[in-house]
């Protein structure tokens, strides 16, 4: 009977490492578990009592603990959406129209760029970045007292 309860835990351990939410690992144990315990009892009954009990005080003890631990809310910025709240220095006038675009030069890259309130925007002024739409970032000026941003 040990092989039907390897089989179950290899099943959700699978499961597992496809869906990873700390969810059904807790039932590969119970399954391991139990292998131990057909080991005394031929029982399924017995077996499978043992199976639900460890899988679910261990779902009910530890996921709580494990998702905090592994998920600490801590998102790093990665690609794009690193640009967000980035500073840049326009190099081609930001036009009023949404159709009139500029340039604007970040981290030694020349970007397309879009006014966020439709306000024009001068060649020389400091932007800051709010938001990407597909390959054109949308800004607006700050108001600088005499300091550029690193380019």
């Amino acid at each position: 009977m040990w092989i039907l309860w390897l089989i179950v835990g290899i099943a959700f351990s699978i499961a597992e490492m496809l869906y990873s939410g700390f969810f059904l690992i807790w039932f590969a144990i119970g399954a391991f578990f139990t292998i131990i315990v057909s080991f005394f009892t031929e029982n399924i009954i017995y077996q499978s009592i043992a199976f639900l009990l460890v899988s679910l005080t261990l779902l009910i003890t530890l996921t709580r603990y494990f998702s905090k631990k592994f998920n600490s809310g801590h998102t790093t910025l990665t690609n794009t959406d690193s640009l967000i709240g980035r500073k840049g220095i326009v190099t081609t006038d930001i036009g009023k129209d949404s159709f009139e675009s500029g340039l604007v030069k970040l981290d030694g890259e020349i970007w397309t760029a879009l006014s966020k309130n439709g306000e024009i925007i001068k060649k020389g002024a400091v932007v800051e970045i709010h938001e990407i739409k597909g390959v054109r970032i949308i800004v607006s000026e700050i108001k600088t007292q005499g300091g550029l941003p690193n380019d």
